[in-house]
């Protein structure tokens, strides 16, 4: 039995780790399932219980907590699970799988971790009366360069104008001054679209939502591409409402990471002229700054290798050629005045 324990969730790891994923009715079965948290092929409902039981049983308390995976063929296995005086108790339940052996088993296990990466994340029994002595009873997979496609569209705020688009390749600002930043071929890092998949993985972002009405009008509307499948959601910061706060949350959060980024340092920053590029070049050769001929060149998403990452900048590239044809170049940031790069070169003989 805790054979097929182990084969099971290995398969629920390729299925919600492949590139295939599709508007599945994740709804289905869950209105007589009574589990704490519901496991349907990787998709996630309710994971902030096995962090409570986590919370707690680091604290000692006696807690008990009941998960439910889906079969392919749409079948609950569930497993109890059961601390009390530091010991840990498994039962493993397939009653209601028809493949199954359909009975319960129950295993004795010594520990209980959670283990989290960039991609994966891990609630596993260790130490257990069985064959497989180290049991994973949920695994969640958000690496998102096993997905064929990932996109969205995020728009917040007053009249929901602010918009972060990867669609579209979009970005606007609305500031508090009226003015509107508008920024077009907007892309984020691969580290970025990491964060934020993996945000919208552990909200359950394709499961079905059930949201409050607490203003005339939405305050977000999240548009996510991925696959095969679309979810358009309109919803209000309704503190009262578990699926308003926990998509506020997520929005939250994509909206922190591209506000950490140099798109947002644009949107807030007023561009540099040519002359303060110019005077920052000529304060790196103070000595010899008026011996030089000086330019400036406005250059727009300028590529770079940045810590082993790919990362556009507006800059100012900055030139002074000497009297005997040396040559400094400098790229300067347009928005932050950051040095980015400098390179010398030596006159031709």
């Amino acid at each position: 039995m805790i054979k097929k324990l182990i084969i099971f969730a290995f398969a629920m790891s390729i299925l919600s780790g492949c590139s295939n994923i599709n508007g599945f009715d994740q709804s289905k079965g869950t209105l007589k399932n009574n589990a704490d948290v519901i496991d349907i092929h990787g998709s996630v409902s309710n994971l902030f219980k096995m962090d409570d039981f986590v919370k707690k049983v680091n604290e000692k308390e006696n807690v008990s907590i009941r998960i439910s995976h889906y079969t392919i063929e749409g079948d609950p296995i569930y497993q109890n699970i059961k601390y009390s005086d530091g010991k840990f108790e498994l039962q493993y339940d397939t009653t209601q799988d028809k493949f199954g052996a359909g009975k319960v088993t129950t295993y004795s296990c010594e520990n209980f971790e959670k283990t989290e990466t960039n991609t994966e994340m891990k609630y596993t029994l260790i130490g257990c009366s069985s064959d497989v002595k180290n049991i994973d009873v949920l695994y969640i997979s958000y690496d998102v360069s096993k997905q064929d496609l990932f996109q969205f569209q995020l728009k917040y705020g007053d009249n929901q104008a602010n918009e972060i688009n990867t669609i579209d390749m979009k970005f606007v600002k609305n500031l508090k001054s009226g003015q509107i930043i508008s920024v077009n071929d907007f892309q984020l890092s691969n580290e970025e679209r990491q964060k934020i998949y993996k945000k919208m993985v552990l909200s359950n972002f394709l499961s079905e939502k059930k949201f409050a009405t607490c203003t005339e009008k939405p305050d977000f509307y999240l548009k996510v591409k991925i696959n095969n499948a679309v979810r358009e959601y309109n919803w209000s910061d309704c503190t009262s409402n578990e699926d308003d706060k926990l998509m506020t949350d997520l929005a939250n959060t994509i909206i922190e990471i591209v506000n950490s980024n140099q798109i947002y340092v644009m949107s807030n920053t007023k561009m540099m002229s040519k002359e303060q590029a110019l005077d920052l070049g000529k304060k790196l050769d103070l000595d010899f700054a008026d011996k030089a001929k000086w330019s400036a060149t406005l250059v727009e998403k300028k590529e770079y290798d940045i810590n082993n990452q790919k990362e556009k900048h507006t800059v100012w590239v900055v030139e002074a050629i000497y009297p005997l044809g040396n040559k400094m170049i400098v790229d300067f940031d347009a928005y932050s005045g950051n040095q980015i790069m400098m390179a010398e070169m030596e006159a031709n003989n």
